[in-house]
This record gives structure tokens, C-alpha cells and sequence, in this order.
């Protein structure tokens, strides 16, 4: 593996024989974030993300606008609306496709994959 040198970091070592692991998905690992859940769109007319924050007794307390994943996920962080890392994990990645999907004209539906080769039929 190469790493790469990003500036202002320290000097980065690599062990003799690091560990390797295989990346394998348990959905039976999921735990739902006990204060509550996420629904995520686009809106292309403002050009923003649009989350909404739905609290345990699924009633919509708060929707957070912004144009990029790291803002959002930041305004999530700071309004104390995740628990778990594994919620911010996911969120994470919706945020990103979201993202993706404003910036390409990809249609987004939460939870499903991007159509990446809708691209080249653009």
C-alpha cells in the first residue's frame, strides 16, 4: 500500500505485517440510533440537500438545508441529532450520494444505490 504524504501531516510508518481485513456488510449489525432517523432529499430548484430529522415517535422536529455533505453533518453534530457512530456513518454516506446525485442530475432515493451508468447515457 502507498500513502500518500498530505502537507502539515507528521511522518506516517507502516508495521511490518499490518492486519488485513476483509470488508464484509451484517445487516443484523444494524441498530436503529435511538434518538431517532433521517429522511434525505434533493431539492434541485433551491439546489440544496434537504434532511429531515424524525424523533422515535416519528413526528418531523427539524429539517437542516445545505449544499454540502460536510456542512450538513456538522449542523448534525452540533444540534446533537446522532447517537451512534454507525448512524453518522450512514448518514454520511446518503449525505455523499446526495451530494453526488444534485451535482450529476442522478435521481436520489435514500437507501438505494446511485445509477452511476445513467451517466454516460447523458
Amino acid at each position: 500500500m502507498e500513502l500518500r504524504r498530505y502537507k502539515n501531516w507528521p511522518q506516517i510508518s507502516v508495521a511490518d505485517r499490518p492486519r488485513e481485513i476483509r470488508a464484509v456488510k451484517i445487516p443484523s449489525e444494524w441498530k436503529m440510533d435511538p434518538l431517532g432517523y433521517f429522511l434525505i432529499k434533493v431539492n434541485r430548484e433551491a439546489k440544496e440537500i434537504e434532511v429531515g430529522f424524525c424523533g422515535p415517535d416519528h413526528k418531523l422536529t427539524a429539517i437542516i438545508r445545505g449544499t454540502h455533505p460536510e456542512e450538513i453533518y456538522y449542523t448534525l453534530l452540533r444540534e446533537r441529532l446522532l447517537s451512534s457512530v454507525q448512524h453518522g456513518c450512514n448518514i454520511g454516506e446518503e449525505l455523499e450520494k446526495a451530494y453526488v446525485a444534485l451535482q450529476t442530475g442522478l435521481e436520489y432515493v435514500q437507501d438505494d444505490d446511485l445509477k452511476l451508468g445513467q451517466l454516460a447515457k447523458k
